[in-house]
């Protein structure tokens, strides 16, 4: 696979992660001193796993492969819903 092809589907999947981890760092620090330790909990996972996200999407356009590298973008798609999950129970503790 060409470094342009990987890049070309490693670019939307970093756009929307990042769309993802700028609101949730964001809010956990602004709001980080009105919340309750499982909110904060929470909050905490959830920009982990959205980074990881970032981190699994910029190794797609990074490293070199043959074939799509359809587990990556398999991880970066379960951490996203995954983060829709936790912010779900967030708002209910």
């Amino acid at each position: 696979m060409s470094a342009w092809t990987r890049w070309k589907i490693a670019i939307p999947l970093i756009g929307l992660s990042l769309l993802l981890l700028v609101p949730a760092v964001f809010g956990a620090w602004a709001w980080w001193s009105e919340n309750g330790a499982g909110y904060r909990a929470l909050t905490v996972v959830i920009c982990l796993v959205v980074a990881a996200c970032v981190g699994l999407s910029v190794s797609i356009g990074v490293n070199p492969t043959r074939d799509v590298p359809w587990l990556r973008i398999g991880l970066v798609a379960v951490g996203i819903l995954a983060t829709c999950g936790l912010a779900v129970a967030r708002n209910s503790v």
